[in-house]
């Protein structure tokens, strides 16, 4: 059940990097063909869209690490007041 858990985190991560660019440009592609905008709007949201899909990508790898570390059964050991160092 844990593989299948980490191999759910993998479609996420993969939906996670695609998705908001391929948004970002349609909705600037929209936004020029419905207004009559330049390129520039393209680019910007194209600009926007990778920033996101990286932001999102970042913590999707985050929160991947940490399933897989719980997974493996590693955790940090908890800080204990006595452990002075």
């Amino acid at each position: 059940m844990k593989l299948l858990s980490l191999l759910m985190w993998v479609g996420q991560f993969g939906f996670s990097v695609v998705f908001p660019t391929l948004f970002f440009l349609l909705l600037a592609v929209w936004l020029r063909d419905r207004f009559g905008l330049g390129l520039w709007i393209v680019a910007v949201l194209g600009v926007l869209g990778l920033m996101t899909s990286f932001s999102t990508a970042r913590s999707c790898l985050r929160s991947l690490r940490k399933a897989a570390n719980e997974a493996a059964g590693e955790q940090e050991p908890p800080v204990a007041f006595n452990d002075h160092k």
